[in-house]
């Protein structure tokens, strides 16, 4: 795939592949999406295995479907700059948390290709739309959006104009209302939309917040921290190492008990901060993350005299690692265990060849989330949001049913799509 836009070699099995939208396709609540018909055919490629994909403007590649997953899969791998965020494993653990059926779109552009990891949610889910027929569209939770399959730096104008057409014609002949997407805010893709894309035809580019992460390439080996941090911060890691102890799972403690420690840990604290049930996943969530991430994940537990008392959950590609989950008792966070498993994470990355470890978002406040990420040290970046309305008149429809419906509280603003606020 590198280097070639409209040729693209993927795993298959090199026989012709036809199916519509309907088998692929299969939200929760059983509601099919307009019937669209795709291939995928055979042609040469490095081994028996190997198949292209039929230039056209779109293909849809399901993630539970094994050659369809296989295919999406090699596409990543052979991405100039992948995250594990746009891998179809990733997407399996977010449809097994109940939040859609979990698809790649694959759009070609005049000179370039983009896969998009989408989660489908029937619009008649919705508790004042029973009976709608059709969709929306998000990018799975974290940071993905639209990955490039070639090498090119910055698509053009013109390609970005066209990938953008293509997803609003899409979105139309699928049924999909409307579609959020997550831009990853290392591969900039705002800069790609710029403000004359990302306001115009129904789609809205919006900043969302402030992203941190560490850079590997200045690891600290002398006294193996992170380069750069404030010194409160190093303050709170030398106090931590003097009180705590890290293990890994596989290395120290089994992948399944480190897991069901972290999920003690971190639903303690989701339920201490008054979180919303979203960030509450489900057993088979775990059970999908053992299956389909262990290759990309690493999760660290901080002890106190043998007690638990922090737990984070890395996820790891290439080049980037994630620190994507965690949670940590008082006592935990009086000792300093947040800073310690950070430590350790950056440290577990930079051994797997990563050179960023991303620490995600925070509100820009002075004093909590924000002000403790940014004391790492390392560089920010933004996070932003494309707001796509594809059926304008359905999406007002559906905004005025919701503003009409009192059994659910008070719509917020700022929140895309309306109709879910």
């Amino acid at each position: 795939m590198r280097g070639s836009a409209s040729n693209a070699s993927v795993v298959g099995c090199g026989t012709s592949l036809t199916r519509s939208i309907h088998e692929s396709v299969r939200p929760h609540g059983g509601h099919h999406c307009q019937q669209w018909t795709r291939s995928v055919g055979s042609g040469a490629g490095k081994s028996d295995s190997t198949m292209a994909v039929v230039a056209s403007k779109f293909q849809v590649l399901s993630a539970t479907h094994q050659r369809e997953s296989s295919i999406w899969n090699e596409l990543v791998d052979q991405a100039p700059m992948p995250d594990v965020y746009y891998r179809p494993g990733y997407a399996r653990t977010i449809e097994a948390a109940g939040h859609g059926k979990a698809i790649a779109l694959l759009i070609n552009g005049p000179n370039t290709q983009v896969l998009m990891p989408l989660l489908l949610r029937p619009l008649s889910d919705l508790p004042f739309a029973a009976g709608e027929t059709g969709f929306d569209a998000i990018t799975p939770y974290g940071y993905g959006g639209l990955l490039p399959l070639s090498e090119i730096q910055r698509p053009s104008a013109t390609e970005v104009h066209a990938i953008l057409d293509a997803l609003r014609q899409w979105c139309l002949e699928t049924g999909v209302a409307s579609c959020l997407i997550r831009l990853h805010p290392f591969l900039f893709q705002d800069h790609w939309v710029g403000p004359e894309e990302g306001c115009s035809q129904g789609r809205v580019l919006s900043c969302r917040a402030v992203t941190f992460a560490v850079d590997l390439t200045r690891w600290d080996r002398e006294h193996q921290r992170i380069a750069g941090m404030r010194t409160d911060r190093r303050s709170s890691l030398n106090r931590a190492r003097c009180c705590l102890e890290v293990t890994w799972s596989e290395r120290d403690v089994s992948l399944a008990e480190s897991l069901s420690v972290f999920r003690d840990i971190y639903e303690q604290r989701m339920a201490q901060l008054n979180a919303n049930s979203y960030y509450f996943f489900p057993t088979r969530y775990y059970l999908s993350v053992v299956a389909n991430l262990t290759d990309h994940l690493g999760v660290a537990l901080a002890w106190r005299d043998g007690r638990p008392v922090a737990a984070s959950l890395f996820l790891a590609e290439r080049q980037f690692a994630n620190y994507h989950l965690s949670g940590s008792t008082d006592e935990g966070r009086r000792s300093g265990a947040p800073t310690l498993l950070i430590n350790a994470g950056a440290e577990w990355a930079s051994e797997r060849g990563c050179r960023l470890l991303h620490l995600g978002g925070a509100a820009n406040d002075a004093h909590g989330l924000y002000n403790f990420k940014s004391s790492f040290g390392g560089p920010t970046y933004h996070y932003y949001t494309l707001d796509v309305i594809a059926d304008e008149p359905k999406y007002q429809g559906l905004t005025e049913e919701r503003t009409k419906f009192q059994l659910l509280p008070l719509m917020r603003d700022g929140f895309f799509p309306r109709y879910r606020a």
